[in-house]
């Protein structure tokens, strides 16, 4: 017996009622009410169909278009939603809105952004933003995360435990190790959906209404970096998207949401105008960090009900900050 399977499932099924409860009772519409005056960033990364979702080397950085849809008619109902600069700039000028401000993200900038998530976001005729990880447009290369993980699921090891570990290395340690793995594993080429987007593909956003920040050059470890490497993830990704994409390139986002008040300061002077994080919660203007902005990372299997299916209430009970309250981050 799968006792695993069984709790998971009666953990999704208590979330569900909670959420459920919630709104029936008003409680979630008037938390959303309270959060009027301030803005909420939801963060994705890739958007897969569910077999492809369930082979990539960490599933919870997926969700499947047809989860990705349902929260997208959740928030064209339920908020104002645009790309965050210009969600920015409208809150920060105090514009008027109807209802609670939201904007939509993504990390890394793989094709399936393109392929999946763009034709649904244009459903509802919503626009997001997508940080690019700029040295790798248009390329084969992939980020070291997705060379290891690609080369640990196929030695049928726990692609996601080791990744996480290999965070605390030191860069070149965790280089010889990706480089070790492959060897190991035989290389093959990344299929085209797992590769970054290209030019074309940016200046394809642009003109749809998106807009494109930076998620650095080669998706490193800030914190562990040198200034003159800094320099080079910060300021260069951003002429070298500011190119590729044929816009200004005005936001940022920290790899694996890691910064230190210097790297924002260094991110500032780069000359972006905001920053994200990925430390959660709504963002006010009373204790703004306009460097370090919160977003909620969006997890397909938290917001699933017991039957597997995307659930509305529970994705309006996580991006209001109500779901913390009432359960718990990790309930």
């Amino acid at each position: 017996m799968n006792f695993d399977g069984i709790k998971a499932g009666a953990k999704r099924g208590a979330r569900g009622l909670v959420a459920t409860a919630a709104r029936l009772s008003g409680l979630t519409a008037s938390v959303e009410r309270r959060n009027g005056q301030s803005l909420t960033i939801l963060c994705y990364h890739r958007v897969l169909p569910a077999e492809q979702r369930a082979a990539y080397h960490d599933p919870d950085l997926v969700v499947t278009p047809e989860v990705f849809a349902e929260h997208c008619r959740v928030l064209a109902r339920y908020y104002d939603v645009a790309p965050l600069a210009q969600s920015l700039a409208a809150w920060q000028a105090a514009a008027p809105a109807t209802r609670p401000r939201a904007a939509i993200t993504f990390d890394d900038g793989y094709v399936d952004n393109a392929r999946y998530a763009v034709p649904i976001l244009a459903d509802f005729g919503l626009r997001a933003t997508f940080y690019i990880v700029a040295g790798l447009v248009g390329t084969e290369s992939q980020t070291w995360y997705d060379r290891a993980g690609r080369a640990l699921v196929s030695l049928g090891r726990d692609a996601r435990a080791e990744v996480g570990q290999a965070k605390a290395m030191t860069p070149q340690a965790r280089m010889e190790w990706v480089d070790a793995l492959e060897k190991q594993a035989g290389s093959s080429r990344p299929a085209a959906v797992d590769r970054i987007m290209d030019d074309a593909a940016l200046r394809a956003l642009v003109a749809g209404g998106h807009e494109i920040g930076s998620h650095t050059m080669t998706h490193p470890l800030l914190p562990q970096l040198w200034a003159a490497e800094l320099d080079f993830e910060i300021a260069r990704s951003r002429s070298v998207l500011a190119k590729a994409a044929n816009t200004a390139i005005v936001g940022f986002s920290y790899p694996n949401g890691d910064s230190t008040q210097t790297i924002q300061q260094l991110t500032e002077q780069a000359g972006y105008s905001y920053a994200v994080s990925a430390d959660p919660g709504v963002n006010n203007l009373q204790d703004l960090q306009i460097m370090a902005l919160k977003r909620w990372f969006i997890s397909q299997d938290r917001l699933v009900d017991a039957s597997g299916r995307a659930s509305g209430d529970l994705l309006r009970m996580e991006i209001s900050g109500l779901s913390r309250r009432l359960l718990g981050r990790t309930a």
